[in-house]
């Protein structure tokens, strides 16, 4: 993966996982099994135009 990317997807894992523990949820879904890494990329995606199905784990 290009420095960009990673660093993309660094930074926006890191606004997803502060999000999270902003609202007090991060335990909650780790322990349902969701993947912050997982979650970026879709992110990522989903601002780049493509659609994106997100389905829980």
């Amino acid at each position: 993966m290009p420095d960009a990317e990673t660093a993309r997807l660094m930074k926006v894992t890191e606004a997803i996982v502060r999000e999270f523990d902003r609202q007090g949820v991060a335990d909650t879904l780790v322990k349902l099994g969701f993947d912050a890494l997982e979650m970026a990329r879709v992110a990522i995606r989903a601002a780049d135009g493509d659609v994106v199905p997100f389905r829980r784990p």
